[in-house]
């Protein structure tokens, strides 16, 4: 397309109405920003708003950390733009680049904009935008997450990264993703994930990795989050498997402040968690899970059913409402790890959210995304983090020695003793499930 061409496209699209729902479905657009509208946010020129008091008070039970007062100056706002195919569009693609802790020293940017963007395969956070599938109709984009602890982390090996895309109502997609307790209105996910490349570490070390879809919802005054496990290996200090979730234990909660004005996520959330293999015994509907290094799965995901089940099970400190209407507003993928010498690359596409008419459908309608193989940039990308590990005489050493991916769960619950879910307490309800992104 030409750039006279290309611009009066994205003046149109910006002038169009918009219809609840994904603003690009299927990604056809392709246009991404990370957190802040502005370009210098939380720089000397632009400090952060931070509000006190936060969404949940210090003593808060399954509060995770302290309602924090800054810093709100950082060294670089680190922000940044992909144009895609409408680069004077107002509606666009959320990416997230937060380092944990965020008011660690050595993160150069803002919360959700810790670190820079890099090439997928040549540092810490690394994301990219390419074309998937090209029709008749045009181009269908793909994200890819590639986040790397092959790669110096500046806050250290133990910091916790967290690579995410998504569409957000209140940052790029123009209104709401969807609403539950309505079967006409948008809510169950479409998407495709494959596992591109995982570099674990062994059962003695402190690592772990993850690919999970999250969504936000929002009821009773707060915003409630709901992360699914697509992925996850690794081992936490006790040497017990890194999982949120196990068949006698559903999940868990935590209750999360972000007390930054100016970001998408503001003012925080309660957050609830489960595995994707965990769904069917304890919500009574399938979810696929990632398992090993070149799987691609094809899910469908009902948030009314996802929500009603974690809801259900008195996760959320107020239930969810039988009847009134819920927006949902936000839908992404992310990619989080923590440890040494530790990477995971994952990418997403053929994106949606449909109502329960569209869901029913299997007619063949719409691009068959099955077409989509990986491409030059998965190679890349896997190459580029194969380089970075051969470079380490630990990672090499431990990739000559060891040609199986990480062992996870859901890859195999008969395992040796070693990999065995750690004993359960007896009352879920009221553990508290740190997420990683927040974990001291």
């Amino acid at each position: 397309m030409s750039r006279a061409g290309l611009c009066a496209f994205s003046i149109a699209f910006a002038s169009t109405a918009f219809a609840e729902g994904l603003h690009d479905p299927n990604v056809r657009l392709a246009q991404v920003r990370t957190d802040y509208a502005d370009l210098d946010e939380g720089t000397a020129a632009n400090p952060l708003t931070i509000v006190h008091p936060c969404l949940w008070p210090d003593g808060t039970p399954g509060l995770l950390v302290p309602c924090f007062t800054g810093p709100d100056v950082f060294a670089h706002s680190n922000a940044y733009r992909f144009p895609g195919l409408a680069p004077l569009s107002p509606r666009h693609w959320l990416l997230l680049l937060n380092n944990e802790p965020w008011i660690a020293p050595g993160n150069s940017g803002p919360p959700d904009q810790s670190l820079p963007r890099a090439l997928p395969g040549t540092g810490v956070m690394g994301f990219a935008a390419s074309p998937a599938l090209s029709l008749a109709d045009g181009l269908y984009w793909r994200f890819h997450l590639a986040l790397s602890h092959l790669h110096d982390n500046p806050v250290g090996p133990y910091a916790i990264p967290f690579l995410s895309i998504g569409a957000a109502a209140a940052r790029g997609n123009g209104g709401p993703v969807g609403a539950l307790n309505d079967p006409e209105r948008p809510h169950v996910v479409r998407f495709r994930s494959r596992l591109d490349a995982v570099f674990g570490s062994t059962p003695d070390q402190l690592w772990t990795l993850s690919h999970f879809l999250w969504t936000t919802a929002e009821w009773g005054g707060k915003p409630r989050m709901a992360f699914v496990h697509l992925y996850h290996a690794g081992y936490l200090h006790d040497g017990t498997p890194f999982e949120f979730s196990t068949p006698t234990s559903p999940g868990g909660i935590s209750r999360w402040n972000w007390p930054i004005a100016e970001s998408a996520l503001f003012p925080g959330a309660e957050v609830a968690f489960i595995d994707a293999e965990d769904t069917q015994i304890h919500c009574g509907f399938e979810t696929p899970a990632l398992t090993a290094p070149g799987q691609t799965i094809e899910a469908e995901i009902d948030l009314q059913a996802l929500y009603r089940c974690l809801s259900d099970l008195g996760f959320y400190d107020e239930p969810m409402p039988e009847q009134e209407p819920i927006p949902i507003t936000g839908v992404h993928w992310a990619n989080e790890l923590t440890g040494e010498r530790v990477a995971i690359a994952a990418t997403v596409w053929g994106i949606d959210v449909v109502d329960a008419v569209d869901a029913a459908k299997h007619d063949g309608a719409g691009p068959d995304f099955g077409q989509v193989r990986p491409g030059a940039e998965t190679a890349q990308i896997v190459a580029g983090l194969e380089r970075a590990c051969d470079a380490d005489l630990v990672c090499r050493s431990r990739r000559a020695q060891s040609a199986d991916p990480a062992q996870t769960k859901s890859a195999d619950r008969g395992g040796p003793a070693a990999l065995q879910a750690r004993p359960e307490p007896p009352a879920f309800r009221s553990r508290s499930i740190v997420p990683l992104r927040n974990r001291p």
